[in-house]
């Protein structure tokens, strides 16, 4: 009977084992143009159905995008010549964005955490739509851009420990010394492409910054 047991644990392990990591990846469910997939030391080209598991990041050329499938209900789309690091994926995921943007759309709710971190910034969310961009420069280092289509975001600054809350229509700017904006609605926002469904339309964001700097003209930094 120990010998019974001791074969039946083991099965157990062989069959559980693999599809409990393999629901720790993500996987690629969309591109267009040039997307690559860093994995350890190799870059190459990403496929759709490719897996992304922690320690990889997707990266994407001029006029590219790609969507990625994080599992948990989270969704994140590409925008072009951005560099996405996978940090985790389950019930608390996390990635970090460091040239680019990345829309997240999270459907149904999260039995867990989700955060896109940037080099100054983290922006974690429990159910919404959210989009932040890194790596325009006014001042001597990188701003982070974030606006809101659904739910609510917590920003905060590790560095200065500031946080605010950024309802559904509003946006904030991290300045590149690390001072978040107060949320105001900005003009810029409403060109943002929400869709990640290929089928329902075209996924390609055509946004520019240039329209987001262009809207603090007339406006002071907190």
């Amino acid at each position: 009977m120990t010998r019974c047991l001791a074969a039946s644990v083991a099965l157990f392990v062989a069959l559980v084992l693999p599809c409990a990591a393999s629901a720790a990846s993500g996987t690629i469910v969309y591109t267009e143009g040039e997307v690559s997939l860093k994995t350890g030391g190799e870059t190459r080209d990403a496929v759709i159905g490719d897996a992304v598991d922690p320690g990889s990041a997707v990266i994407t050329g001029a006029k590219s995008l790609a969507v990625i499938d994080l599992t948990n209900h989270t969704t994140v789309k590409l925008k072009e010549k951005t560099f996405l690091a996978i940090d985790s994926i389950g019930d608390t995921a996390a990635v970090t964005l460091t040239a680019g943007g990345v829309f997240t759309t999270i459907a149904g709710k999260l039995t867990g955490r989700f955060s896109v971190q940037t080099p100054t910034a983290v922006c974690g969310v429990r159910g919404t739509e959210f989009f932040v961009a890194y790596g325009r420069t006014i001042d001597a280092q990188p701003d982070v851009w974030m606006c809101v289509n659904e739910g609510t975001v917590e920003v905060s600054v590790p560095r200065t420990g500031q946080t605010v809350l950024v309802p559904k229509g509003l946006g904030v700017n991290i300045l590149g010394a690390g001072r978040i904006t107060a949320p105001r609605p900005y003009a810029w926002t409403r060109k943002l492409n929400w869709n990640i469904d290929p089928g329902a339309g075209a996924v390609e964001d055509h946004t520019s910054l240039d329209q987001a700097y262009s809207d603090l003209l007339n406006q002071d930094y907190d």
